[in-house]
């Protein structure tokens, strides 16, 4: 199936409650919302301590959403249709699964920003021979989300797939945020040092303004090893009460 674009949101959660909102994330959320027809896939990452030591936060997006030691987690829908079509599509079908009772027994978690994202372009590792349909569906241990204003991405992602631990770059363009572009790189290895290596080998232009830097590792579902480590961490342990909003993407 060809992706027309994505549903790209981040989300917190006390920490006291990360094993049971990911294991209702996991099994009771994203199944549903994967098997809706406008939906193509989707993935869950997050960023524990070492992976927030190393994020480049600028701009009025980044403090909107992940200054701090926000934006922990990172949910993204692979959308099959016009990205806003299948927000509007995951949005009504909320309402039956809270009818049913289904949005139920999450805890405390909050939507820190969101956006749908039109694919504007991708770029594969040359190595691996593939077509441009597949490079959405590569498998991947981790991503790197750049999001900026303006710079000649396409070339920097060619230069970028070159790094060893980098098997493609994607890039898409915000709905809601004018002139806003995201893109995704796909990684394995280690996310932290692929991210390192991949912002020397494949720097960005003066041209261009990061709002965003900020690597996540893949969430395999039901192992959340990561949680001790960000609980012994200095980011936030509670949300403040003012943020608590508990409608999941």
């Amino acid at each position: 199936m060809q992706i027309k674009g994505i549903i790209f949101t981040a989300l917190d959660t006390d920490h006291d409650n990360i094993e049971s909102w990911n294991r209702w994330y996991d099994l009771e959320h994203l199944p549903p919302n994967i098997a809706m027809d406008e939906i193509a896939g989707g993935r869950r990452y997050v960023a524990p301590p070492e992976l927030h030591d190393i994020r480049l936060p600028h701009g009025d997006l980044a403090q909107r959403g992940f200054e701090h030691g926000k934006g922990v987690n990172v949910t993204i829908y692979l959308t099959a249709v016009d990205p806003a079509e299948a927000i509007e599509a995951m949005t009504e079908f909320r309402e039956v699964l809270e009818a049913a009772g289904r949005m139920e027994g999450a805890g405390r978690r909050t939507v820190r920003t969101g956006d749908a994202m039109d694919l504007h372009w991708v770029v594969g590792d040359p190595a691996l021979n593939l077509d441009d349909r597949d490079i959405p569906y590569l498998g991947h241990t981790g991503i790197r989300v750049v999001l900026r204003h303006g710079g000649d991405g396409r070339a920097v992602a060619e230069r970028a797939v070159e790094v060893d631990g980098v098997h493609g770059v994607m890039s898409f363009t915000s709905r809601f945020f004018a002139g806003l572009e995201a893109d995704i790189y796909l990684l394995s290895r280690s996310t932290a040092e692929t991210t390192l290596a991949t912002r020397i080998a494949a720097a960005y232009g003066e041209d261009a303004e990061i709002v965003l830097d900020a690597p996540f590792d893949a969430i395999t579902p039901l192992d959340y090893s990561f949680a001790e480590r960000i609980r012994t961490s200095s980011l936030p342990a509670e949300l403040d009460v003012d943020e608590v909003m508990q409608s999941d993407p």
